[in-house]
């Protein structure tokens, strides 16, 4: 596989256009470095012999399945067990204990789903330490269709458990003694499901949500498209229901109108107005 090196700064530049013009997203500094040796593999597979010729095919309105390859590659997947603890935070000392029982929490850019059970582990601890069967449904999304049915396999490798605590690991997983793979119990993964999603087409039919969680997505996408995005969590929020972000930074005054900003002793969130 070929390296970074040999490829012309004129065509990364194309494809930083492109990647902005036709997906609406926005390369950062520190993401830059990962970029070549995200795409390269695309590269390969699609037999594009230059950035420049990925970046005009990025540009052809039919290239639909390379669009969708290219924002797979460079989006970040949360291939951990750990929320941020602000998150984390806000979600054990106020929000669980806010929503109504049976609520819909929509998870945005699952990966491979061990945010997912993650966030379904913390919403079982809740229940066993406040006595309370909130029985929260839980759908986790991500856009690539391979990453959703490894989700729905809920099969993990031993190296896929790091940062998996051991007294989760024993309350919420079936270990396989021979290797030390293992499998999500079915407590947990009872409330969880997964769906593909497109971020930056229409997913209104994901239906009205209680509350929207999403770790890390938006800072891939310039603002009008994150504005999009954003105006559509509003309109699929219930009245009350409650947005959080693990990049605040993400969330620019222009593009919260529909909020409203709440400084809570646990953290800050964002509450749909209406």
């Amino acid at each position: 596989m070929p390296t970074a090196a040999p490829h012309n700064i004129d065509d990364y530049e194309s494809l930083l256009v492109a990647l902005q013009n036709v997906l609406g997203v926005v390369v950062s500094d520190t993401q830059r470095s990962g970029l070549v040796e995200r795409v390269e593999p695309l590269m390969a597979h699609y037999n594009f012999d230059s950035l420049a010729s990925l970046a005009e095919r990025l540009q052809d309105v039919q290239a639909e399945d390379i669009k969708s390859s290219v924002l797979e590659a460079i989006s970040q997947r949360h291939s951990d067990w750990l929320f941020n603890s602000a998150t984390l935070n806000i979600l054990q000392d106020y929000v669980f204990a806010q929503l109504p029982v049976e609520a819909k929490i929509w998870l945005v850019g699952c990966g491979q789903g061990q945010l997912a059970y993650a966030l379904a582990m913390e919403i079982a601890e809740y229940e066993n330490k406040s006595g309370e069967s909130k029985n929260f449904q839980i759908l986790a999304s991500d856009s690539s269709q391979q990453d959703i049915k490894l989700a729905e396999s809920a099969s993990y490798y031993t190296r896929q458990l790091k940062g998996l605590s051991d007294v989760y690991k024993k309350t919420y997983m079936a270990i396989n003694s021979l290797d030390g793979s293992a499998v999500v119990q079915d407590k947990v993964r009872q409330n969880t499901h997964f769906s593909q999603c497109d971020l930056t087409e229409n997913f209104q039919a994901i239906g009205e949500m209680d509350l929207i969680i999403c770790p890390e997505t938006l800072v891939y996408f310039s603002n009008g498209v994150k504005e999009n995005i954003i105006q559509q969590f509003i309109s699929l929020l219930k009245s009350g229901g409650v947005f959080l972000t693990g990049n605040p930074h993400a969330m620019i005054t222009p593009l919260t109108k529909g909020f409203e900003r709440v400084e809570h002793p646990a953290g800050i969130f964002y509450r749909q107005k209406n």
